[in-house]
């Protein structure tokens, strides 16, 4: 395995939500170049998202390993828990890594907002992923971690931009979570993800046009890659990240200098 860094990774099992796309598909792919066995999470198996998913599964195979397609949307309770019923079923009776990377948003102003919608993003958001840790604290192996990828919306007012107040409910369950399940061996950590070149920020810069002038600070680009959270994300789920606990890491390129 060229690419691994953090040997102790190698033969662990991880589950990603949102697995199939953008920065999950990333993730995905550095756990397993860590030597991961990888469940991908994702909503539909037809589409690009199936495609993706199927690719991340050969790409596994092809390093002699497993990945294995996890069909669910995870704003359904009880899709998460047939979710983690098949994973242990016909994936895994253990679990070493779940990153919870799903999340989708809309566009509009809170006055704009209805309660459905409201409803909706918090479910998807943030409760979806109490469920997912619920459900798989009976698998977690000692010396599990959890990571939880937030967004910039958080440090940055985004006016029509609603999921910077759910990915701040998500930053501070980081630390209830941690605090919480710390005597069980188990880590939570989070990452603030800046302006990232997936498919959602081209949505996000045809919706809000002034986030592409922020793309370039004078001579700094702030436009992050996948590869590049994906990166963090291992190293929150190896040892040299273990004095890491129930903390949120900023990685923007420095987006909230100003």
């Amino acid at each position: 395995m060229e690419n691994a860094k953090y040997p102790e990774l190698k033969g662990k099992t991880a589950l990603v939500t949102g697995g199939s796309r953008g920065i999950g598909m990333s993730i995905v792919r550095g756990l397993i170049d860590q030597g991961c066995n990888v469940g991908i999470n994702h909503r539909k198996n037809v589409g690009k998202s199936g495609a993706q998913a199927k690719e991340l599964i050969e790409y596994a195979e092809s390093k002699g390993q497993k990945a294995w397609s996890l069909i669910a949307d995870i704003q359904s309770e009880k899709e998460i828990g047939r979710m983690f019923k098949k994973f242990t079923e016909e994936c895994s009776p253990t679990l070493d890594y779940l990153i919870l990377n799903a999340g989708s948003t809309i566009f509009k102003n809170f006055m704009e907002i209805s309660g459905r919608e409201l409803r909706s993003l918090a479910e998807i958001n943030i409760f979806s992923n109490v469920h997912c840790v619920q459900s798989a604290l009976p698998l977690f192996q000692p010396g599990a971690s959890v990571v939880c990828i937030s967004s910039t919306g958080t440090r940055k007012v985004l006016p029509g931009y609603p999921l910077g107040i759910m990915k701040s409910a998500l930053e501070e369950l980081v630390r209830y979570l941690d605090f919480e399940l710390h005597e069980k061996n188990l880590r939570v950590n989070g990452i603030c993800a800046g302006l990232t070149n997936t498919d959602t920020f081209q949505v996000l810069r045809d919706s809000m046009p002034e986030i592409a002038a922020a793309v370039t600070m004078g001579n700094r680009n702030v436009l992050l890659e996948p590869e590049e959270v994906a990166d963090i994300v291992n190293f929150l789920c190896s040892q040299s990240s273990r004095a890491i606990q129930g903390n949120v890491l900023l990685a923007d390129r420095g987006l909230t200098l100003n």
